[in-house]
């Protein structure tokens, strides 16, 4: 059984639809919106004009807008389990008049065809909602999976050893980031008990995850509090 899913389910939570998920995210995760400027500069260099991406956990829309306008002919296909953040994105495409350029597929990644291959794939801001036992291992292995040999992955991901005072120290940060950008407190404390109980591993055993699931020349481009941002190449 592949284990690809998330603990967390945005369709099923009562709160979602409060929540301006892009606002909370711009205030939640410092530097959010360089995540995706450096992803496409990052892709630009190793992909050709028509490239075809898999943009795993594409609901919200961000990667799909973001790359879209900056490549006019990259063509994507995004994958997602939620249908209330799918949704989100499909308006947004929509509104971009990037319907031509984007399909996207409610499910999990593991459950898309394994042909045609992609020339890159992201998975941003995703990987923490999943467990430490199996799922995050199967996650990376069905994008590589279905990625072409040389293939770019841009991973972003909530990375720290939790318990530590590093993670403590962050904590404070982030909840001094959030309330600084006009998130309320009620929201500020929510949002930090929900990071007490996200799967985070550590950096070293997230490299070791990529390499495990056949990506190498592992680098980081990104890092801001515990976000942490790699570009890995696909093996063989």
């Amino acid at each position: 059984m592949n284990k690809e899913q998330s603990r967390f389910d945005f369709d099923s939570n009562p709160k979602f639809q409060t929540i301006d998920y892009a606002v909370a995210a711009r205030n939640f995760v410092p530097g959010y919106e360089s995540i995706f400027d450096m992803a496409v500069a990052l892709l630009d260099a190793s992909v050709s004009e028509q490239a075809h991406l898999l943009i795993v956990a594409a609901g919200g829309g961000m990667e799909l807008t973001t790359f879209g306008k900056a490549q006019p002919q990259w063509y994507m296909t995004g994958v997602d389990p939620s249908a209330k953040m799918l949704a989100i994105a499909q308006e947004k495409v929509a509104e971009h008049g990037l319907t031509n350029r984007v399909k996207l597929h409610q499910g999990l990644t593991h459950e898309l065809p394994l042909t045609p291959l992609y020339d890159a794939a992201t998975c941003i801001l995703a990987m923490h909602f999943l467990p430490d036992d199996g799922a995050k291992l199967s996650l990376l292995q069905s994008i590589s999976q279905r990625l072409k040999r040389g293939a770019k992955l841009i991973l972003v991901d909530l990375c720290e050893e939790k318990g530590s005072q590093r993670f403590n120290d962050f904590l404070t940060a982030y909840k001094y980031h959030a309330r600084n950008l006009g998130m309320s407190p009620e929201v500020v404390e929510e949002a930090a008990s929900n990071v007490i109980h996200i799967n985070c591993i550590s950096e070293q055993r997230t490299i070791e995850l990529l390499q495990e699931a056949n990506f190498s020349k592992i680098t980081q481009f990104f890092t801001a509090l515990w976000f942490k941002g790699w570009i890995a190449t696909k093996n063989t």
